[in-house]
């Protein structure tokens, strides 16, 4: 510009010069505007930019952690592994959160920032659900043993279920002030309709507390089942019998009834087996006989040793009783078969009786009596009748003796 012309400028008329500086000011707020939204574009995409490759970069650095010649042997290590795409995917939607916040567009969009908290959500829910499994998994693989795991894993999922649904009606915004007016009469109702359920519910915490039982225990219930417990449910316990045969018992049943749990304290149990011998046989042969037999016997523990205890003389026999250990409860009567068939033998060879209950029955005979009945017909009652009083002899059957 000539410098005469700057010189000249506060000569200008003062009409133009005010409409050029208002033209001047009205045009200044839209360029600041367009550099701002600019600026806030590029800022954008910095965040989503940044956000996908930390993304990457985490999922790239645990993989690497995870792959390593030790991969997953810890909880650690199992935890990260679940947490990995959970979290790439946490850093994604974090960043699309973050540029809508740079964009003002929050509360424009709100079912958009809605739909991020919802799969975030759902994502952490199920990692948590997840995370926890593997946690019971790791603690029923370890030497410890912690009967309270199967009941952990179900009380968890359901708290974790709970909490997301508490979350989701919270980030939605659900009012629960209508619902909590009928909720007097809603549990009422839901009382009655899942009144089962609530008390096998009831009866699973119950049995958790009392340890009555875990996965792998034989139990037995009301002497009618016997079987292995495979799963312990919220609602039901699954039962292997030795039929193979899976039974569903509802908590509640087995809350309320008697359940003997034949592998606790230990897993050997205790045998009692009926032996008997003639009258006269040598008890002491008895014994020696019957102890080699459990000797020979690969079902019956060393220890606690065997016993034959004499217990009674019976009605026609020496009763004993042989009392014996077996490593586990489901091998109790293949362990009885054994000892019999031994026992049966030994006896055989040892020339020992097996007595077996024998009833003598003798009749005393009356002599010197005869027992005489009549027989007479009924239409012939009235006949007989008029002949006895006529004084003629009526018709006597022939004699019988009783």
């Amino acid at each position: 510009m000539p410098f005469s012309a700057v010189l000249a400028w506060p000569a200008v008329d003062g009409l133009a010069r005010a409409a050029l500086e208002a033209t001047t000011t009205e045009s200044l707020p839209f360029g600041e505007w367009a550099a701002g939204l600019e600026q806030n574009w590029l800022v954008v995409a910095l965040i989503v930019a940044g956000s996908i490759l930390l993304a990457r970069l985490v999922h790239w650095v645990s993989g690497r952690y995870l792959d390593g010649e030790h991969a997953e042997t810890t909880f650690g290590r199992a935890a990260l592994a679940e947490i990995d795409t959970p979290g790439a995917i946490t850093i994604g939607l974090l960043g699309v959160y973050l540029s809508l916040l740079v964009l003002d567009l929050l509360e424009s969009t709100p079912v958009v920032a809605g739909l991020i908290a919802t799969a975030l959500i759902l994502l952490w829910a199920r990692a948590s659900i997840r995370i926890g499994r593997r946690w019971i998994e790791f603690l029923q693989a370890g030497e410890s043993n912690y009967e309270f795991a199967p009941m952990f894993a179900n009380l968890w999922t359901i708290t974790v279920a709970v909490g997301a649904v508490l979350l989701l009606l919270s980030v939605w915004d659900v009012q629960l002030t209508p619902f909590l007016a009928s909720a007097g009469i809603l549990g009422i109702v839901v009382g009655f309709a899942a009144q089962d359920a609530i008390s096998n519910l009831i009866g699973g915490v119950a049995l958790y507390f009392d340890n009555t039982y875990k996965i792998g225990d034989v139990i037995r219930v009301d002497d009618e089942m016997r079987g292995t417990v495979t799963d312990v449910g919220i609602r039901s316990t699954t039962v292997l019998t030795e039929d193979n045969l899976l039974v569903t018992v509802p908590n509640a049943v087995l809350n309320s009834t008697q359940v003997v749990n034949e592998s606790a304290p230990q897993r050997h149990m205790r045998l009692r087996i009926p032996i008997t011998a003639a009258y006269g046989t040598d008890h002491e042969l008895v014994e020696e006989l019957v102890l080699e037999v459990c000797e020979e016997c690969p079902l019956v523990r060393d220890t606690p040793m065997p016993k034959l205890l004499f217990l009674e003389f019976g009605d026609s026999a020496l009763v004993f009783e042989l009392r014996v250990f077996v490593n586990h409860p489901l091998i109790e009567r293949r362990a009885i078969d054994r000892i019999n068939r031994g026992v049966y033998e030994a006896f055989n060879e040892g020339d020992i009786t097996i007595p077996f209950p024998q009833r003598e029955l003798s009749f005393l005979e009356e002599t010197g009596r005869e027992h005489r009945f009549e027989e007479r017909l009924a239409d012939d009652s009235s006949a007989t009748a008029d002949a006895e009083a006529a004084g003629e002899p009526s018709e006597v059957s022939p004699d019988v003796d009783e």
